[in-house]
């Protein structure tokens, strides 16, 4: 397939995905009472958060050196997905231990399952990583609209028939559980162009240089991007955190298209050697982020009103201000790619632990004072500030004389 293609397909599969799990959204908005969606929307966070963590950068670098040989890829997949399992076992049986210590049994049990389905998700994303290395990003876009449309269904059918937060997180965990099998079976299932390869082993070296630098900038990217969440929920209280949610859920929306675009792209952004195709992607991306705040700045009433209903009007500021950071969290998707395509992924990581504390700090000034309002301000400085850091840095770096280096995570087993 031409990269337009695959461009389209992946926006149209994850336009698809969203809407049925904003659809999720939706039901579970209007079928649960503001306290049960308040912990929802913590719960949901919390298993991204988890998920994240768990993977240690593994699906991105797993992404780069498929890219970067593609004839050695199911090998590569092998050697890495031991850690990835035991991160993500570690971080579920975490989660249960502490729902149950510190939770009501019912409410313990929900939490559960949801942060559980969101762990399960991040481990079918790291084998979506392993086909968009092989710029095969039409399986991933297949996997991720039969996963959302079967949470869709058996959503619509337990919230309609039982109800209640079990309920919704019974049909979170049974499709991503089904899912995680068949994708992992199908990218395993793979030979490799090269034929039969010695057992590699993972270097600790090569890991910690490579692997660990881009999980924490990850890790620190989301916190910064939704710890917001988890402000407002201690502040203001589990109400505002459910208005919150609903209306950036709204703004994860808005960003398919560059999503889309950098899933596709990244494998060329791991090969190229200068930052024209860079720049020709960020002015691209910014005019239709720029394009998209405006009218969706104008429309922002009539549109919560539409999915949410008239009770959840009162976030509509911050729903206005959270629209104005959408040029630069287009940009900075090609911005922060570019980064760990040229492996610069410990610098990467200092912007967003810098992005992060930098949040923290003015979250804790605005939050208590201005409320959602103040979280949503926050988020447009910090994406204002990510962009300028990362620009700063491929400047720094030379763009154009930029050369993608080997990183030797793997090595055979005979060179111990």
């Amino acid at each position: 397939m031409t990269r337009s293609l695959l461009i389209s397909l992946k926006t149209s599969s994850d336009l698809v995905s969203k809407l049925a799990f904003f659809a999720v959204t939706v039901m579970a908005a209007r079928a649960l009472s503001a306290e049960e969606f308040g912990a929802f929307s913590v719960a949901w966070t919390l298993g991204w958060l988890l998920g994240l963590a768990s993977d240690m950068g593994l699906q991105v670098h797993l992404a780069r050196e498929v890219a970067r040989d593609p004839l050695s890829a199911t090998a590569t997949c092998r050697t890495l997905l031991p850690a990835r399992l035991a991160g993500a076992t570690v971080a579920a049986l975490v989660v249960v231990a502490v729902g149950i210590v510190s939770l009501p049994l019912d409410r313990a049990v929900a939490f559960s399952l949801i942060v559980v389905a969101q762990i399960c998700g991040s481990l079918i994303e790291f084998f979506n990583y392993f086909f968009r290395g092989l710029s095969r990003s039409d399986v991933e876009s297949s996997v991720n609209v039969a996963h959302r449309g079967a949470v869709l269904f058996l959503a619509w059918l337990l919230l309609a028939s039982a109800g209640g937060l079990e309920s919704l997180a019974i049909a979170l965990v049974v499709p991503a559980a089904v899912t995680l099998v068949f994708v992992a079976q199908l990218a395993l299932s793979s030979r490799d162009a090269r034929g039969p390869r010695p057992d590699p082993q993972v270097s600790w070296a090569g890991f910690r240089r490579d692997v660990l630098p881009i999980g924490l900038g990850v890790l620190l990217s989301a916190l910064y991007f939704r710890v917001d969440l988890f402000l407002v929920q201690q502040w203001v209280g589990d109400g505002a955190a459910g208005l919150y949610n609903a209306v950036f859920r709204l703004i994860e929306a808005l960003r398919l298209f560059p999503a889309a675009v950098l899933a596709v792209m990244f494998p060329q952004l791991c090969r190229t050697r200068d930052a024209r195709l860079l720049r020709r992607m960020s002015i691209h991306l910014g005019a239709a982020g720029l394009a998209l705040a405006a009218a969706v700045y104008w429309a922002a009433p009539a549109i919560v009103q539409m999915f949410y209903g008239s009770r959840y009007l009162g976030a509509v500021g911050a729903f206005r201000i959270l629209t104005l950071a959408l040029p630069l969290l287009f940009v900075n998707y090609a911005l922060t790619h570019q980064l760990i395509a040229w492996n610069l992924q410990r610098a990467y990581a200092v912007i967003c632990g810098l992005s992060l504390a930098g949040n923290l700090a003015v979250n804790a000034l605005w939050i208590p004072r201005f409320g959602i309002e103040g979280a949503a301000w926050c988020t447009l400085l910090t994406e204002l500030t990510l962009a300028s850091a990362c620009t700063l840095v491929l400047l720094h770096r030379g763009m154009a004389a930029a050369e993608p280096a080997a990183t030797g995570l793997a090595v055979p087993a005979s060179q111990g």
